[in-house]
C-alpha cells in the first residue's frame, strides 16, 4: 500500500482577492494583469498564456482557469449592459 502525503492545497477566492495578488510568481504576473487581458477580450488560458509568454511549466498557470471562471462572465455581463456594477445592487444575473 502506498503512502499518500498530505498536501495542503490553497484555494484562492479570486473574486475577493486584491488586484496585486500574485498569480504567477516566476514572471511577476498579478491578478490585475490577467483581468486587464480579460477586459481586452481574451477568454481562454491559452490566450492569456500566449499574451504573457507563459508555458505550462510556469508556476501559477493553474490559476488562470479559476480566474477566468470568475471574471469572464462578470466582465461579459458588464460589457453587455446586464450587470448592475456591484453585487450590492445585483439582480443575480452573473451568478456571483
Amino acid at each position: 500500500m502506498e503512502a499518500v502525503l498530505d498536501q495542503e492545497i490553497e484555494i484562492i477566492d479570486w473574486a475577493r482577492s486584491p488586484a496585486d495578488t500574485v498569480v504567477c510568481p516566476e514572471k511577476e504576473i498579478l491578478l490585475r494583469d490577467v483581468v486587464q487581458l480579460i477586459l481586452d477580450g481574451l477568454e481562454t488560458p491559452d490566450e492569456i498564456m500566449t499574451e504573457l509568454n507563459l508555458t505550462s511549466e510556469d508556476s501559477g498557470v493553474e490559476n488562470l482557469q479559476p480566474i477566468l471562471d470568475v471574471f469572464v462572465p462578470v466582465i461579459n455581463a458588464w460589457k453587455s449592459g446586464s450587470c448592475g456594477m456591484g453585487c450590492a445592487g445585483c439582480s443575480g444575473s452573473c451568478g456571483g
